[in-house]
């Protein structure tokens, strides 16, 4: 490798962050689905705590959790500009994997409600069906500029369905922090938990893209100011 391809940043801080973050649901995806296909009762101990109904109607679980699992393995990988440059074919095959099986993910997260819960239909499955459709959608458009060669377009809109994916998982971390500040009034703010609890795919949802649009106008601010730092001083 040439000195100049080891300046190119493998942006270990944000491929290893990913691949923690998406190790919450991935790591218990693949236990799940490998469970399911073993059987019931076939691992004393473990397969008993998993859902009953994930054997008798595996279609959902077992299309939800590989997809995920897949997403798991092959998304974090994306965001790494030394793999991109070096290995543009796998990039673009890695790439492809991850868009599909995200929008398989989530659609077929839907499916799983419907399946496990058909009853619930309130405020929550509305929550989980609008971020399902924004993370297809998302994934859409990223490849649509791909495809007609908009690389800065594609690479802002694959950020986006990143973010809305995660959206899944930061319910996790903002339900812990509202335990820790409200858990000892949880009956005076009932209204608020409640509240959380319907809509927190939602609320993550718009946290996630708030701050991904925070990190794109802080890193192209300061891309315009290297290039006028270069400017003053090519002039000087």
């Amino acid at each position: 490798m040439t000195q100049k391809n080891r300046q190119i940043p493998f942006n270990w801080p944000v491929v290893s962050g990913l691949l923690l973050i998406t190790a919450i649901p991935g790591i218990p995806a693949i236990i799940i689905v490998a469970l399911v296909l073993l059987g019931a009762g076939t691992v004393a101990g473990i397969s008993n705590i998993i859902n009953p109904q994930y054997f008798s109607t595996p279609a959902a679980i077992l299309t939800h959790g590989f997809s995920g699992a897949v997403f798991f393995l092959t998304m974090p990988w994306q965001f790494s500009p030394r793999i991109r440059l070096h290995y543009p074919k796998w990039h673009k095959f890695a790439g492809r994997i991850a868009a599909v099986s995200g929008c398989v993910m989530a659609l077929s997260g839907i499916w799983m409600h419907l399946v496990l819960t058909p009853d619930e239909l309130g405020a929550r499955f509305i929550a989980l069906v609008t971020m399902s459709v924004a993370i297809v959608g998302a994934f859409g458009i990223a490849i649509w500029y791909v495809l007609q060669g908009q690389i800065i377009a594609h690479k802002k809109w694959m950020m986006r369905a990143i973010a809305i994916c995660l959206a899944a998982i930061t319910p996790l971390f903002l339900g812990a922090i509202l335990q820790l500040l409200l858990g000892s009034w949880q009956e005076t703010f009932k209204g608020v938990f409640g509240f959380y609890h319907d809509y927190d795919r939602l609320i993550a949802m718009t946290i996630n893209l708030l701050l991904v649009e925070w990190l794109d106008k802080r890193q192209a601010k300061a891309i315009d100011k290297n290039k006028d730092d270069m400017v003053s001083a090519s002039a000087g």
